[in-house]
């Protein structure tokens, strides 16, 4: 049996028929990641708001949108070995431009990744005014240096790194906090019904847009482990209520929504000794230093009031004091352990 010569004719049909299977093939996958986000929407309320049909997320990335990517991808390497249909008309012309639209896709794509990063996080502490005569200036001080006045049993966390514009990113900064004190046995039953009563009076909130709509909005940008904080200045921040979070923590779902991980309390007060909330010595109260509160929701350090200023920002030389309670989402560390590994 005779084969056929591989001469450039031959190859080049090989290329051509390569090139036929992969534009449907990618259509196909591009299809079924459109359908497929429409179908996780639809199943998850507060993504319908929350973000785009279509958004390639660096965090939190739903498969769908990475199904979909592909599709565009594969479509696109298929249409430029189809265009080698055309090369002896067109010469190299014809690949050219393909190579041209394949290289925009994957700029497009890049680009639509960092701007949905830049746009939905969201994230930890308290906004503009949610701290209105909590000392706002009373512990300013050079970026980093602890609170002087602090002589309850606790310790002080110094400053992270610095970014290009000389400020601390996300919640970073010197921060205060106390040191957790087991329950006793008569004081768990109390506590138990405290956390029940947080968790019902915030079951509602899972939908991201009925907080929205009762006055919670953004005032950062999502940090890993600390979620992402909606505050509502209609609270008051005078007095501890269990069933009335000033502040509600969530964390990206894969389908371009938000998932309620926790609450947040926010009592204006000011000197050493935290506020009393919940029963017992288990809740851990902490404030920051240096806050930096700027336009669109996100939080930074900064080292004067001059500086947040300069960009537009809200200062805070020191917050309220804060306790997160991690009731919708498990910290292994402990329901009012600042952070949670399992937020991501």
């Amino acid at each position: 049996m005779q084969l056929a010569a591989d001469t450039p004719r031959t190859r080049v049909r090989r290329r051509v028929a390569v090139g036929d299977a992969l534009i449907p093939g990618g259509i196909a996958l591009t299809l079924v990641g459109v359908i497929g986000d429409l179908i996780g929407r639809t199943l998850d309320a507060s993504a319908t708001q929350s973000a785009p049909l279509i958004v390639f997320s660096l965090h939190g990335n739903s498969p769908w949108h990475l199904l979909l990517l592909a599709g565009i991808l594969v479509t696109s390497v298929g249409g430029i070995r189809w265009a080698m249909r055309l090369e002896s008309e067109l010469g190299g012309l014809l690949s050219a431009a393909m190579v041209l639209l394949l290289g925009m896709t994957l700029v497009l794509g890049a680009w639509s990744g960092v701007k949905s990063a830049s746009e939905q996080q969201v994230a930890a502490g308290v906004g503009p005014g949610a701290a209105a005569g909590s000392g706002v200036g009373a512990a300013a001080g050079a970026k980093g240096s602890p609170v002087g006045t602090v002589t309850f049993p606790g310790h002080v966390h110094g400053a992270g790194a610095t970014d290009g514009a000389g400020d601390v990113p996300g919640e970073g900064g010197s921060h205060v906090h106390g040191v957790a004190i087991p329950v006793t046995a008569a004081e768990a039953p109390i506590l138990a019904k405290q956390l029940a009563s947080a968790k019902a009076a915030s079951a509602k909130y899972k939908n991201i847009n009925v907080a929205k709509a009762d006055g919670y909005f953004q005032v950062t940008q999502f940090i890993p482990g600390l979620g992402l904080h909606l505050a509502n200045l209609k609270i008051s921040n005078t007095v501890f209520d269990p069933a009335k979070p000033q502040v509600l923590l969530y964390e990206p779902t894969v389908s371009g929504g938000y998932k309620l991980v926790g609450v947040a309390y926010s009592i204006a007060q000011q000197g050493a000794t935290p506020p009393v909330g919940f029963v017992g010595g288990s809740d851990v109260w902490h404030f920051h230093q240096n806050l930096c509160f700027l336009p669109g929701g996100s939080v930074t350090v900064a080292p004067s009031a001059a500086a947040c200023q300069s960009r537009h920002g809200y200062f805070q030389a020191r917050t309220a004091w804060l306790l997160h309670a991690w009731i919708w989402q498990k910290n292994p560390a402990g329901v009012f352990t600042e952070y949670n590994p399992r937020v991501f």
